[in-house]
């Protein structure tokens, strides 16, 4: 009441006066959202499209998995070697370069918000479902428990932290990186917080590849510890 008054913001249509105001889930918990998460305003006409509009088009057995870990621990390749053709992946790093002309590896900063609204804006799609995707990866550094929690509260992610020694990834960061990916990386490893919710694959192997040593290889970004990622709410 104190951010709309007597509002409605609208659920497929534009904002309206209301009297008839009722708290509704941002994630509804029909979708996997908890009954204590997030709420906002809509009025009862609204609400109740809303509810009716996600139990008819839902997508059944969506898999959403966010991986995790510090700069060059290589989780692009992680992905490339575990998912499918059609699955999708939401990459800040990609967007960025894909949104600008800095090219690969460097970011600019006053893009960042846009970039990061980008990919929200296709998570919260997916949530709607009347889609055939059935698996998403999202690709994120996500050194704070919080905000991978956030991943797993708010769209039911699975997070997954691929971890590398800190020297490691500092020694691809000086051979494959501009200068200043070496500071992503010392960033990460004083930011990280250790979650039981988390699965962590420490060192892992490319399986495809046919690696059995050395490094995480393939290419990747840090746009998140670079200019630094907007953090979860």
């Amino acid at each position: 009441m104190e951010q709309f008054g007597w509002v409605c913001p609208g659920w497929q249509r534009d904002s309206h006066p209301a009297e008839n105001l009722t708290a509704d889930h941002v994630v509804a918990v029909a979708a996997g959202g908890r009954e204590d998460g997030e709420l906002r305003v809509l009025c009862r006409t609204c609400n109740s499209a809303r509810g009716s509009s996600m139990a008819d088009t839902r997508s059944p057995g969506l898999e959403i998995v966010l991986v995790a870990g510090p700069p060059c621990a290589g989780k692009n390749r992680y992905i490339s070697e575990h998912a499918d053709p059609d699955d999708l992946i939401l990459d800040l790093d990609a967007l960025s370069e894909a949104m600008s002309l800095a090219g690969t590896y460097e970011f600019i900063d006053a893009h960042l918000p846009i970039v990061t609204e980008a990919r929200d804006a296709a998570l919260e799609r997916l949530m709607l479902g009347s889609h055939k995707v059935r698996r998403c990866w999202i690709i994120s550094t996500a050194p704070e428990r919080k905000r991978r929690a956030y991943y797993r509260e708010r769209y039911g992610a699975r997070s997954v932290v691929l971890w590398w020694p800190e020297e490691t990834c500092l020694l691809r960061a000086m051979n494959e990186r501009p200068p200043q990916w070496q500071e992503y990386v010392r960033r990460w490893f004083d930011r990280y917080e250790q979650d039981p919710a988390d699965e962590v694959l420490r060192s892992w192997q490319a399986g495809r590849s046919g690696e059995t040593g050395g490094g995480p290889g393939g290419g990747e970004g840090a746009c998140a510890e670079g200019p630094g990622e907007a953090p979860a709410p």
